[in-house]
C-alpha cells in the first residue's frame, strides 16, 4: 500500500465497525509488518477525523484498543466461515447488551429496527454481531492483497479484493512471483 493511500484511508467511511477493524493495515510495515492506525499519532489523527462516527472516533485511545480486539477476531473469523472465539464472542455479547434497539413501523407498514442510543462501544459490538453472525457474513471479506488485509463486504459474489487497486496489487504480485 502507498504511504499516500495510507495517509489518505480511503477505505474508512463506510460503517463504524469496518473503520475500527481496518485501523490495522496487514503487511504494509517495514520488513512486511503491519501499520497500527491508532498506534501512530498522525495516523490516529488522520483516522479520527476520517472515522463516520463521530463518537467512536472521539473515545479514547485506550478504549478503542480494548473494543478493536475481540471485534477484529470476530469478524475474523466470520471473514472465514469459522465460529466466532468464544472469548470475543462474550465480550461483544456483553457489550451489545447495554446497546438499546427498538422497532418502528415505517409508512410502507414494513417493521424496522432501529438502535436508540447507549454507549458506542455497544452499538459497534452489536454491529460486530450482526456483521459476523447475521445475513451479511456471506458478504464479510478480508482483502487478501498485498499491503492490505481490510474487512468489506462484497458487493458482488465474486468480488475478492476490497478495491481496484488491491485487485491490480494481488495481480501484479502473482505475477511477479510466477504463479497464475
Amino acid at each position: 500500500m502507498s504511504l499516500k493511500n495510507l495517509r489518505e484511508m480511503p477505505w474508512i467511511g463506510e460503517r463504524p465497525v469496518l473503520d475500527l477493524v481496518n485501523t490495522v493495515v496487514v503487511g504494509a510495515g517495514r520488513e512486511g509488518g503491519d501499520v497500527d492506525l491508532l498506534g501512530d499519532p498522525e495516523l490516529l489523527a488522520s483516522w479520527r477525523g476520517k472515522a463516520c462516527d463521530r463518537e467512536l472516533a472521539g473515545l479514547p485511545l485506550e478504549d478503542l484498543v480494548e473494543l478493536r480486539a475481540p471485534v477484529r477476531a470476530a469478524l475474523d473469523a466470520a471473514a472465514r466461515q469459522d465460529p466466532l472465539p468464544g472469548p470475543a464472542r462474550a465480550r461483544l455479547n456483553a457489550l451489545a447488551a447495554r446497546a438499546p434497539v427498538t422497532f418502528r413501523v415505517d409508512d410502507a407498514g414494513r417493521l424496522a429496527e432501529q438502535e436508540a442510543g447507549g454507549p458506542v462501544a455497544a452499538a459497534v459490538a452489536r454491529q460486530a454481531l450482526v456483521l459476523a453472525a447475521g445475513p451479511e457474513q456471506a458478504r464479510l471479506r478480508r482483502c487478501p492483497a498485498p499491503s492490505c488485509g481490510m474487512f468489506f463486504l462484497a458487493r458482488r459474489r465474486d468480488q475478492a479484493w476490497c478495491s481496484i487497486g488491491c485487485g491490480n496489487r494481488a495481480r501484479a504480485a502473482r505475477r511477479a512471483g510466477g504463479t497464475g
